[in-house]
């Protein structure tokens, strides 16, 4: 038997944040950084709240065990009625840990937690999922647990309008590869399919134009749409080693996530189509959406070019080299990688089981 859970209340377009009002005069901690606490939207959700709240804005990108500690600590301390997290998916995942933590020592907000994402990729608003970053070992490490689910989630699309289009490209690379990992996972189903098709129906339609014209609000509420549906998907049924190389690579070196993915993703596409049947067929739908009258391997090398044209568009390198990884560098610390790659919880539902020899050669092709 199958489950198929959607736990997350969604609010969207342009007046969603008035959602918050229900919390004004309550006890809030609000998690973000400091640059979002000076944009416009940040000052019109903290108008809806009130002035009960305590604002946590040590957040940095790929959160770390010692940051997430100060947090718990200042959680502890407000005594919240709810936790508001007002961020990218580092933010959000910083304030579901801290939430988390919280619950484990008896103190848990009682309403939960409200998302608000201020960019279109990690779709953490919708999911059980969080990634934080082990600051001894520098591993990234995906925590799961149904107590991280968001009870109301925030799209409005007024909230990604600022995002610097270098942001806007990494994490849009990620709401794809969220979308293609779950199409083709090994427990993908009706409900997850449909969420994956039209996330990456909305991704390559309308990621180039908020890319370009960041100010297109139009382009913008179907990117934050489709990061959310890919996320559901994802959420429920897993995704596969784009993202478990992608983890072990971004905690060695300072590379946006979003951005390793979209060096990834066209090498696993490949890897897994030629080992797997069932791969090569999901795929091949995939690469009719995108080019309706290809068939067959070509569908699935359309797919893979679309891949690699999003990447040119979105002046985003193709290997790590381009990046700023030396290929000495990367070959030295292949065995640390691929032994974290094989321990990550993204790597069961690969539709291909995967060997260490199999992400090695990934690996050394992406250099």
């Amino acid at each position: 038997m199958k489950e198929f859970r959607l736990s997350t209340l969604v609010r969207l377009g342009p007046e969603a944040l008035t959602a918050l009002t229900r919390y004004r005069g309550e006890s809030v901690f609000m998690v973000t950084d400091e640059f979002l606490t000076t944009t416009p939207v940040f000052k019109e959700a903290l108008g809806h709240l009130g002035d009960r709240v305590t604002l946590f804005t040590g957040v940095l990108p790929n959160p770390g065990t010692h940051e997430i500690g100060l947090g718990v600590a200042e959680y502890l301390r407000a005594k919240p009625h709810v936790v508001v997290a007002y961020g990218g998916g580092s933010v959000m995942d910083a304030a579901k840990v801290m939430h988390k933590a919280a619950l484990d020592a008896g103190f848990g907000a009682p309403e939960g937690i409200v998302a608000i994402p201020t960019t279109s990729g990690s779709g953490s608003e919708v999911t059980s999922f969080a990634v934080v970053t082990d600051e001894e070992t520098h591993v990234k490490i995906p925590i799961v647990s149904a107590d991280m689910v968001a009870r109301l989630a925030i799209l409005d699309p007024r909230a990604v309008m600022g995002a610097p289009a270098h942001i806007t490209a990494d994490s849009g690379m990620d709401t794809l590869t969220h979308a293609v990992e779950a199409y083709v996972a090994r427990t993908a189903c009706d409900f997850s399919d449909a969420l994956a098709e039209k996330a990456v129906e909305l991704t390559v339609r309308y990621l180039p134009r908020c890319h370009s014209h960041g100010d297109d609000l139009e382009a913008r509420e179907h990117m934050h749409n489709a990061s959310c549906m890919a996320a559901m998907a994802f959420d429920n049924v897993g995704l596969g080693i784009t993202h478990s190389l992608a983890h072990a690579l971004g905690g060695h070196y300072p590379i946006a996530h979003g951005r390793l993915n979209a060096m990834l993703l066209p090498h696993v596409i490949e890897f897994n189509a030629e080992r797997s049947q069932h791969a090569f067929d999901r795929y091949v739908r995939l690469g009719r959406l995108v080019s309706p009258s290809a068939t067959g391997r070509a569908a699935i090398t359309s797919l893979i070019s679309t891949v690699r044209r999003l990447q040119e568009q979105l002046g985003m390198p193709s290997r790590l080299g381009e990046a700023g990884v030396a290929r000495q560098d990367l070959f030295q610390d292949i065995p640390e990688l691929v032994a974290a790659a094989l321990a990550d919880g993204c790597t069961p539902p690969n539709p291909v089981a995967v060997t260490a020899d199999d992400l090695t050669g990934i690996l050394r092709r992406v250099a």
